[in-house]
Formats: structure tokens, sequence, C-alpha cells
């Protein structure tokens, strides 16, 4: 029997196991489900907007938004192209042949033999997706940080980057109902902030995967001054930092709205519920969701409506005297 994917209608004979791409287990056409009752895959596209959590969508978002706003996400259907942009934004990956993972998303990868989309940052390795996908963590444990771990999320490095990927805690249902103690934790590394970044010089931190497509965004002081936001950086325990996630005396609340990445990671069973300003990051995905959200530039938070008209505005859980 084949099982069909929203919109499919080829009942022919498959050499896999997939539902026709990686979209076909996890999606849905209803807003409600966040989770295949069959496959347990974790549903990251609703063709209706979800409605489940407040941030309507797992951790990373869902890709609903991106359908009819490409502002809101990671386009990733090859049937839909970005109507704004042509190549990733911050790029420094030129000459990684037509179409590359850095490139784009959309568009099918011929030079790798890379499907588009999903199996561009998901389980990829030098000859294209394989190796990590429902791989289990042999430890039994949360944490994965190694390819034998099959990396956090399955996202790995390739070519100059073979051998690494992103380490991080797992939430068992993807953040679907995230307290200050239960969420994904994630590595961070407070590295130059001159240079594109990567995994050469950030480790197997988030941001160095951010960085495979958006290395100029890693570009943030000339001269020693500020030109971008900073990421994998430090949260002071000074000035308006000092009360950040409402800390008292540098000890503050873990915000799953605003997520942190940690210095250390190793030895970790279980997410910590309290942020330590002088050590823990802001991050990429501190004020990005990887895949989309409702809100422009795939924001966490309606900073365009704020102040008022129902707006919210993250910023302010580190930049306090700006509330």
């Amino acid at each position: 029997m084949v099982i069909l994917g929203p919109g499919e209608t080829d009942t022919s004979p498959r050499g896999n196991l997939l539902r026709s791409t990686c979209i076909g287990c996890h999606s849905k056409t209803d807003s409600t489900t966040w989770k295949d009752s069959i496959t347990g895959a974790p549903i990251v596209f609703n063709t209706t907007e979800p409605s489940y959590n407040s941030v309507k969508g797992l951790s990373a978002g869902n890709f609903f938004y991106v359908q009819t706003d490409d502002d809101k996400g990671h386009n990733i259907f090859s049937n839909n192209p970005d109507d704004k942009l042509d190549t990733a934004p911050g790029g420094t990956n030129p000459n990684c042949g037509t179409q590359s993972c850095h490139d784009n998303l959309h568009a099918s990868n011929t030079d790798y033999g890379f499907r588009q989309g999903c199996s561009k940052c998901h389980m990829m390795k030098e000859t294209g997706p394989q190796g990590f996908h429902h791989k289990n963590n042999p430890s039994s444990e949360p944490l994965v940080k190694s390819a034998d771990d099959g990396w956090y999320r399955f996202l790995s490095g390739h070519q100059t980057g073979d051998g690494h990927g992103v380490s991080g805690l797992e939430d068992a249902n993807w953040q679907k109902d995230p307290t200050s103690s239960i969420h994904n934790e994630y590595l961070g590394y407070s590295g130059s902030k001159t240079s594109a970044g990567g995994f050469s010089s950030l480790g197997d931190t988030i941001t160095a995967y951010c960085t495979g497509c958006h290395g100029n965004f890693h570009v943030e002081q000339s001269s020693n001054v500020w030109i971008r936001h900073p990421s994998d950086s430090i949260i002071p325990d000074r000035g308006e930092f000092s009360n950040a996630f409402g800390a008292i005396g540098g000890i503050g609340t873990y915000d799953p709205l605003v997520p942190v990445a940690r210095p250390s990671i190793d030895g970790w069973t279980e997410p910590k519920s309290t942020v330590e300003l002088n050590s823990d990051l802001v991050m990429c995905l501190s004020c990005h969701r990887a895949h989309a959200s409702p809100y422009f530039k795939m924001l966490r938070w309606d900073y365009k409506s704020w102040p008022g008209n129902g707006g919210t505005n993250g910023c302010t859980v580190c930049h306090t005297s700006k509330n």
C-alpha cells in the first residue's frame, strides 16, 4: 500500500519508505495535529494555520507561513519559489556549485544529488542526505553531540565541515509545550566577531551551522564597534542586561520564547531552568525560528506591531530599558 502525502496522486511503487518527500511524513492538512499518530514524526507544515502551542508551531516554527509570504521563513517549496530572494542573504559560499545548499533551499541540487528543502539542512553528509534520519542515540540520553548520536536534529556538516554537526539537548516533544524547565538546549561559543564563522571557528554550535549559508551575518564588529546584532556573544551582567530574564545576582529564569546558548552542555541529562549572565550566550535562534514563523523575518515575536496593537517584543527580555 502506498500512503500519499498532501496533494499526491501517484500510486506507483516506490524505491524507498518515504511518502514522496520529507513533507509527506511531516505535514498535516488540519490545524491541530502536531505529531503523526502512526510514525511519531513531528509536524512542521500544516496546510492550514496551526493552532497548537502559543507560538503556533513546534520549536522551529511552521512552514505554513511561507506559503503566502516569503518574508516569514525559509522557503523549501520547489513548486513555489521564493519571490524575494534568489540566494541566502549574507552568503559566503559562492563556489559550492550550481544551486548549492548554501545558495538556496527550494531548488534541487544537481551537482551533489540533494533534493530541495529539508535535506539541505537535515541528514546531510558529503555525498548527500544519508545516515542520520531515525538514528537512535546509543546513550539513550537527550544530549546529542556526535555523528554516532546522529547530531542534534540531524544537522550535520559536510565538505570542510565534515565530521562536525550541531550539539544540543533535544526536547522529546519538540517544545510543543515548553516551560522554563522543558525545552531544547543549545551549545554556544563566544568566538571571533570579525570573521564569517562556521564550524572551524565556532565549533559544533547552532550558530556555526547557520553561518554555513549566512556567514557574513557573523561579521558583527568592525574596529571593535558593533555593526550587527551579536550572535554567540555572552550576555553581560551589567547595565540594562543585569536584569535580563528577570535576573537577580546574575541568575535569571529561562524563557523558551528567547532561548539562549550554553558555553558547555557536556554531561547534561536535562535542560536547565535558569539563565546565567556573564556565561550564557545570545544566538541566532534567540530571535529567529529555524523554519518559519507568523512574523516578519521569521522572528520569534511580533516586533513590527510593538508597541501596542497586540504585538510582543522579546528584545526587552535582554534589553530591559527598552520596554
